[in-house]
């Protein structure tokens, strides 16, 4: 389990509150489903967490050694899929071709090796994205929307690559509208609203049983 705390956090845009977390601790496990309407500040959060969005007074601290985050629309230099993958050497100089080449075939990615990044599919360029994070050495990865807009098999592929990878004990925090998703995933369920942490628990009795008014509205209005 990696822990993430996080204490004076507080962001505004236009007189909004955006993020407004005073002093919480979250128990990231195996997989942690983020979970809130849209406009909660779930993205917001997530990129904080991942050191993305600095200020001054944010105290961040968590026990995972390294953390990566994917975003929904991941940009890639133009060249092959091996060589933005090498491309990581300038960040992680210690990097092994062979590790390259097994992460390719972890995502099943090694017969698209020499193919131009940018001109893969949607779901082949989430792949990329996510044995990019893997292969920065990341033991917590932070995922916004993972398969967001992919077709079912994209969707399907994805998903046993994140349990498959977790099994192995990296630690994955998500971001998801699909309810059926976070049930078929997560075993923990961090819920926003208006830029606040509001509830967090078990997966299962979050849907079952959630404590809160606003859990229970949100549940009700999207199932």
């Amino acid at each position: 389990m990696a822990n993430i705390s996080l204490r004076n956090i507080s962001i505004r845009k236009q007189d909004r509150i955006v993020l407004d977390i005073p002093n919480i601790h979250l128990p990231c496990h195996r997989i942690t489903a983020l979970i809130g309407p849209n406009g909660a500040g779930k993205s917001i959060l997530l990129k904080t967490i991942a050191g993305l969005i600095k200020q001054p007074e944010f105290q961040i601290s968590t026990s995972a050694n390294q953390v990566s985050i994917v975003l929904s629309q991941t940009p890639f230099i133009k060249m092959s899929v091996l060589d933005n993958l090498l491309f990581l050497r300038d960040s992680r100089p210690s990097l092994e071709i062979h590790e390259v080449q097994q992460a390719l075939k972890i995502f099943l990615l090694d017969h698209l090796a020499h193919q131009p990044a940018t001109k893969l599919s949607s779901g082949e360029k989430q792949r990329l994205a996510i044995a990019r994070a893997y292969l920065m050495g990341a033991d917590l990865l932070i995922l916004d929307e993972p398969t967001a807009n992919l077709d079912p098999q994209s969707t399907s592929l994805i998903e046993s690559k994140v349990n498959a990878l977790a099994q192995s004990g990296i630690r994955f925090l998500f971001a998801s509208h699909d309810f059926a998703q976070v049930k078929r995933m997560s075993d923990h369920i961090v819920f926003v609203k208006d830029g606040k942490v509001i509830e967090t628990g078990p997966t299962e009795s979050f849907f079952s049983t959630p404590t809160t008014q606003a859990a229970k509205e949100f549940i009700s209005t999207y199932l």
